[in-house]
């Protein structure tokens, strides 16, 4: 089961334009990873994959390099297939992009549905709570207390 990051685009709280990144393994980013990530538009880790995919190539021709070309390339797919959503993520961060909610889900279709199940609507306006006076009071007993916790809620 993969969670679902969900990022908002900047100085909007849009829940049209939010953004559902998947945090999980990538069968397309570890078959392709430089692919991958040029289609992602991360120019420069896709440039820096595909070079070392290029010297990999050029590894596996020198004798005995096949079996290391083939471990390190393996290590570079898987590499890409399970810190590629977390780059994707860092990026739009990085962009301002603000964490909405982070949902476990199986696919796609289930987070959207936990994930505007929770959302109100935005022509609803939300119901205003009257403010409350409550005076305040010291707590009766401050000493310590009997049992297994706090009570001051301290674990």
């Amino acid at each position: 089961m993969a969670s679902y990051m969900i990022l908002d685009p900047p100085r909007r709280a849009d829940d049209d334009r939010a953004r559902f990144v998947a945090d999980g393994f990538s069968w397309g980013a570890f078959l392709f990873p430089a692919l991958w990530l040029f289609a992602k538009r991360m120019w420069l880790f896709g440039i820096a994959v595909a070079v070392l995919q290029i010297l990999l190539i050029s590894l596996s021709v020198i004798g005995g390099g096949l079996l290391a070309a083939l471990l390190l390339h393996l290590a570079l797919g898987l590499m890409v297939s399970l810190e590629g959503p977390v780059f994707i993520a860092r990026r739009l961060i990085a962009r301002n992009w603000t964490v909405r909610s982070i949902v476990p889900a199986r696919d796609l279709e289930t987070a959207e549905e936990i994930y505007f199940a929770n959302v109100a609507p935005a022509d609803r306006k939300a119901a205003e709570r009257p403010s409350v006076d409550w005076p305040r009071q010291a707590p009766a007993n401050t000493g310590p207390g009997l049992g297994l916790f706090e009570s001051y809620g301290e674990r």
